[in-house]
């Protein structure tokens, strides 16, 4: 053992009283081989040495007891430090958790994004509404939920006679979109694609007479005033049959009466929400206004959907309750 070990060890365990110790003991051995020459010394010396081994080993219980009491003082210290810390413990968590529901309701406040993409620029119709839509749903991987423009028939309103081509491009997207999910090989998930497509009440009420109650045989003068729309229709329709069974993409194509003030709405996913905003298009001596789009409000919803995506999806389904499913096309 080193010195320096030594010394420490011997400073730790051997202290005073125990040096005491030694010497009356080798004083009590003296005075045991006085007793033979010399009794009166030799009783004294056993005498002086008894009292003050009395005296060692009553200091040296109360050294005993003292490390007792210290060794259960530290003990009562550190349980009460345990005790203390798991308190002040609970209380940060708590303290955590109050501050992570005001962090939310602070996002909450802020859980959107919101800009406004107008229709033309420097008056000129690049298409840049349907443009924005058109991005949305290329990116879309469960849901395509649509309000479909109202487009009257000519002479009944604002009508759709020459729709832009980037509106076409707008619903290929689409059509591109289940194409592409419907071919992919392996497990996939469902994409869903849902359209409700208003048309003038009498002309609804006219396809509810004639239908079947499993659904609607779509015409193409029931279409009048969207011919584009048809179009679009018809090769979705297409799709929906190649799909069959395999629950790849699931397409519900409904009719719906007129929905005064309705904008044209379109959900894609948890994330993004559109509104189109319609505007007349006058010209001078015209008897009927042409209907064209003055601009597109997109919204972001930063919540997983929960601020504003879930509460359109919840609208889609009261609305569903009130159209007629489309069946069958007829070319």
């Amino acid at each position: 053992m080193p010195e320096s070990d030594l010394r420490r060890f011997l400073r730790r365990h051997f202290t005073a009283i125990d040096l005491l110790k030694v010497i009356l003991s080798l004083a009590s051995g003296y005075g045991i081989a006085l007793l033979v020459e010399d009794t009166g010394i030799g009783v004294g010396i056993l005498a002086l040495s008894l009292l003050a081994s009395s005296g060692a080993f009553a200091i040296d219980r109360l050294r005993l007891a003292t490390e007792d009491e210290v060794s259960g003082a530290l003990r009562e210290t550190k349980e009460q430090v345990h005790t203390d810390l798991s308190a002040l413990s609970g209380q940060v968590s708590t303290h955590l958790i109050r501050l992570r529901n005001q962090l939310d309701r602070h996002i909450d406040l802020v859980h959107a994004g919101v800009r406004f993409v107008p229709d033309s620029q420097d008056d000129e119709d690049d298409g840049s509404g349907y443009n924005v839509a058109t991005e949305a749903v290329r990116k879309a991987g469960q849901r395509i939920y649509v309000v479909s423009d109202y487009s009257p028939p000519e002479g009944e309103g604002a009508t759709l006679l020459d729709p832009p081509d980037s509106r076409s491009e707008y619903l290929e997207a689409i059509e591109d979109c289940l194409a592409s999910h419907l071919s992919r090989n392996g497990p996939s998930a469902t994409l869903s694609y849902h359209r409700l497509i208003q048309r003038p009440p009498e002309i609804y009420a006219e396809i509810a007479r004639r239908s079947p109650l499993n659904g609607v045989e779509l015409r193409r003068e029931d279409m009048e005033g969207d011919q584009q729309a048809f179009e679009h229709l018809v090769r979705v329709m297409e799709l929906a049959r190649r799909a069959g069974a395999n629950h790849r993409i699931d397409i519900q194509m409904r009719l719906i009466p007129f929905l005064p003030n309705c904008p044209s709405i379109l959900l894609v996913d948890n994330t993004k929400l559109q509104f189109t905003i319609p505007t007349r298009i006058d010209q001078p001596g015209d008897r009927f206004a042409l209907l064209g789009l003055h601009g597109v409000m997109v919204m972001e919803d930063r919540a997983s959907g929960s601020q504003l995506c879930h509460h359109f999806e919840n609208l889609f389904t009261r609305l569903k309750m009130k159209s007629l499913p489309i069946v069958r096309v007829q070319v």
